[in-house]
């Protein structure tokens, strides 16, 4: 997968000059403080508001995050059930760095028997690595919560299908940090912090990865603002069955459980989440700008000219248009809140070069790149 921005150079300077101490505190809490846009900050990459099949448990919301050497990503959920058994929070990631399962490709699953990675899902995205919180039951102890991750990576010393245990966290949010016999994400960090029910789950608690930037990229190819990941995360049984709808990005409409190995590329778009580091989240699924009827224009433009037009459907929804430079750096903030109806915008006065303009509609996003001269 390529950087969508050309300048990456300018980006990887820009990135350790924002912030070289900027950092996140990895404790299954996703706080306040720690939401926001740059160095340092999460943003929403998706969210799961749809039916959960078993009551009150399951995905709430998705989050990255990056500092100057790491990249964060936040699965907000609760995994604890109240039947006895365990279950899992599920996360999937690709990056341009590294060259893993292509997508429409049945993943091999992990070679953990009692692992929930076992599965062999087809997924809409190229896959590097899996992860996995599994999470005991409420009759279990505050200690049963256990992380590993396989790999998918190809080209390296690490065999595709490798599932690594990593260690065993607790529902207090303990963190967890991958040693050198995970020679591949070494020093990475996990941790998951019970809320009970979603429900009471107002703190943004969940299943919380932290993963050092080099171990992502090459020297040719690094992970760094600008550059494009894809996820996937999921809610699933104990043994790796996806017994609930809960996924992100999540199917409008769906009421039926997902089952065994399913195939995500039957569903119409794309069933994955790209994130640009230092932007935020790009469309979903395929014809979300068409069906916000988003445009930017003219384009290219004078440096007072561009205007921004898109339609809120649906009734009254949270609306967020924004202008990003090369560097990921927000640059304008456009509109912020409750619309309805169909919008046009000024962008204001913006110097010569290249930006993303990007719009999100609920939960739902989109962008557009536009050139000023």
């Amino acid at each position: 997968m390529k950087n969508l921005f050309s300048l990456l150079t300018a980006g990887t300077l820009a990135l350790g000059a924002l912030s070289a101490q900027a950092q996140f505190t990895v404790d299954g809490v996703l706080s306040s403080t720690e939401i926001g846009t740059g160095v340092g900050k999460y943003q929403l990459a998706g969210s799961y508001t749809g039916t959960h099949l078993e009551a009150d448990r399951g995905l709430q919301a998705l989050y990255v995050g990056y500092t100057a050497t790491t990249l964060n990503i936040m699965v907000v959920g609760v995994g604890e059930s109240a039947s006895g058994n365990y279950r899992a929070l599920i996360l999937y990631l690709n990056t341009a760095g590294r060259t893993g399962t292509a997508k429409g490709t049945k993943l091999i699953g992990g070679n953990d028997g009692p692992s929930p990675l076992v599965h062999k899902p087809t997924l809409d995205m190229e896959v590097d690595y899996g992860f996995r919180a599994s999470i005991g039951a409420t009759s279990n102890t505050a200690s049963d919560v256990y992380f590993s991750r396989v790999s998918y990576v190809t080209g390296t010393t690490i065999a595709p299908g490798t599932d690594s245990y990593i260690g065993q966290g607790s529902k207090a949010g303990a963190q967890v940090v991958a040693g050198s016999s995970t020679a591949d994400l070494a020093g990475s960090k996990f941790a998951y912090k019970n809320a009970g029910t979603i429900t009471t789950n107002t703190a943004n608690n969940g299943f919380e990865v932290e993963i050092p930037l080099t171990m992502l990229g090459t020297a040719t190819s690094p992970v760094t603002v600008g550059s494009t990941i894809d996820l996937f995360a999921a809610f699933t049984d104990g043994g790796g069955v996806f017994t609930s709808a809960d996924i992100i990005p999540q199917v409008a409409g769906r009421t039926t459980a997902f089952g065994a190995d399913p195939d995500f590329t039957l569903i119409p778009g794309t069933q994955a989440v790209s994130f640009v580091l230092g932007t935020g989240a790009l469309a979903s699924r395929a014809g979300v700008a068409t069906g916000l009827g988003f445009g930017v224009y003219p384009n290219p433009a004078e440096q007072a000219a561009a205007t921004a037009a898109y339609l809120v459907p649906s009734g009254r929804q949270d609306v967020a248009l924004s202008v990003y430079n090369t560097m990921g750096q927000l640059v304008r903030s456009v509109a912020r809140g409750p619309q309805v109806g169909p919008q046009q915008v000024s962008l204001g006065a913006l110097p010569a070069g290249a930006y993303l303009v990007r719009l999100q509609v609920g939960d739902q996003a989109t962008s557009r790149t536009l050139l000023v001269h």
